[in-house]
């Protein structure tokens, strides 16, 4: 059974954002469309979807990275700012969102908390599992030479 290592980031992403917005697992706050991300953005996100694609990103790292804390979200998805003259330096993304996210998925059953950090729990990886065999049925499908040379 192909697992979220054997699928295309984003291909799974993508799938992983549908399939959140439609289940309803997750609510963005109404103020997430006006306020920036963090202190490195300008403005706030252009795509109405961000969220969602967001909260599919943090979903796609517990599984692949383990245990991680909201601390080292906020490293990942922070970025580089310039203050007026002098070289860009590294910052920290907001918190806000990604602690929303986080707990709207432990309300689903998706995350759990552990003292090193959020993992996936079972729901969780079978829920990803699912959504990457099925990203991996249908390319299969639009490439039927793959499975006769027996690439994936």
């Amino acid at each position: 059974m192909p697992t979220v290592y054997d699928v295309p980031a984003d291909d799974l992403i993508l799938e992983l954002k549908e399939y959140l917005k439609k289940s309803g697992i997750i609510e963005p706050r109404s103020y997430f469309y006006y306020a920036k991300t963090g202190s490195q953005a300008d403005r706030p996100p252009a795509d109405p979807d961000w969220f969602y694609y967001r909260a599919a990103s943090i979903l796609r790292k517990l599984y692949i990275y383990g245990p991680i804390s909201i601390k080292e979200l906020t490293k990942i998805y922070g970025g580089r700012k310039a203050v007026g003259y002098n070289l860009t330096h590294s910052r920290p993304s907001g918190s806000s969102h990604i602690r929303s996210i986080i707990k709207d998925l432990e309300k689903a059953g998706l995350v759990a908390k552990t003292p090193k950090g959020r993992i996936l729990t079972e729901k969780g990886k079978s829920t990803l599992d699912k959504i990457s065999t099925k990203i991996f049925e249908d390319f299969k499908k639009e490439n039927p030479v793959v499975e006769k040379l027996g690439l994936r």
